[in-house]
């Protein structure tokens, strides 16, 4: 493997991982010194993610992680949401008995992470592996390699994005999270494409309404552009 993705995995697994910060510097040297390279691949790997949305450059600053506005984690959340939908329809159409054993001993794993007596940290990371596993079998049975190329990268960029709250959101979740992944492998097993793609929908939306906080009844999409506007009628009752 090229340095340069040894260095791109390791800097995105920082990210994806919560081991950085929105806003933190990312040390160049001290990155390269830990992988016994030279600066050249880990300044490769940041462009990298500069392109997919991870980190930003500072022009004669440095490298740091960005700081996403809920506008734009809105704007993310709706094309990931369309995304994981049509790889969910995708299964519905296209699984296998074995495709859907398979999704189910990975639901059923998730169920029992409550249950481990474990604190919120390792619950919330054990949810995360599996979740990603999940969502990775699900592309696996779509068997469309484009769109679960493309759809890989934003499952990335949403885990980016919860890591960021420093919240507990995926062990706070786990219940909610496990129902939701029912209903979807449901529908993927009875065959009911429109079911899937909207079970799905719910599901991705129901984790952006945990990365911007929201309660539970309010539908995030625009969720930001209606925030700005009550602020803007707001300043307009004032004046």
């Amino acid at each position: 493997m090229k340095l340069s993705e040894v260095a791109y995995s390791h800097v995105k697994n920082m990210l994806i991982e919560g081991r950085v910060s929105a806003n933190e510097w990312l040390p160049i040297d001290g990155i390269a010194a830990e992988l016994g390279s030279s600066r050249q691949p880990v300044l490769e790997a940041m462009k990298r993610l500069v392109l997919e949305g991870f980190v930003e450059i500072m022009p004669q600053v440095g490298c740091r992680v960005r700081n996403p506005d809920p506008q734009e984690i809105d704007d993310f959340y709706r094309l990931f949401a369309a995304g994981e939908a049509l790889i969910a329809e995708l299964c519905a159409a296209r699984a296998e008995p074995a495709d859907i054993l398979s999704l189910r001993l990975i639901s059923s794993q998730i169920a029992t992470l409550n249950t481990l007596g474990e604190d919120a940290q390792a619950i919330g990371e054990n949810y995360r592996v599996l979740n990603r596993r999940l969502h990775a079998e699900m592309r696996r049975v779509s068997r469309s390699k484009p769109l679960a190329d493309v759809v890989e990268s934003l499952g990335d960029r949403s885990d980016f994005y919860v890591a960021l709250t420093n919240r507990s959101i995926f062990a706070l979740n786990v219940e909610q999270a496990h129902r939701e992944h029912e209903e979807i492998i449901t529908a993927i097993a009875d065959g009911d494409t429109s079911g899937a793609r909207e079970a799905m929908e719910r599901h991705i939306f129901a984790t952006e309404r945990r990365v911007l906080d929201l309660p539970e009844q309010v539908k995030p999409r625009g969720a930001a552009s209606d925030r700005a506007t009550a602020k803007r009628a707001t300043h307009a009752a004032k004046g």
